[in-house]
């Protein structure tokens, strides 16, 4: 299930959870991107979250409209692969 962009977050550890960039699709339908990441959890719904909290946390972007989505099985035990699907246009 995916998660969206809250307020409250667990606490960044200084190892950010291993987490990586793999890049991303840039504007894939004019108002749509997507990133991709992989992440250190227990579970996806873990991952999605940690996703959302380290890019808040590090980066600061505007995440409103972001929505995080784990891939179902791991890419390693305990390890995730996440797509951040966020809106483009401008409010």
């Amino acid at each position: 299930m995916p998660t969206m962009y809250k307020r409250t977050f667990p606490q960044v550890p200084a190892n950010r959870w291993n987490a990586e960039s793999h890049g991303s699709a840039g504007d894939v339908d004019e108002r749509t991107a997507k990133s991709f990441y992989s992440i250190d959890a227990a579970t996806p719904e873990e991952a999605e979250l940690r996703v959302l909290a380290w890019i808040d946390h590090d980066y600061e972007d505007d995440l409103r409209h972001a929505e995080a989505t784990a891939d179902p099985v791991p890419v390693a035990p305990g390890r995730w692969r996440v797509t951040l699907e966020f809106d483009t246009r401008e409010e």
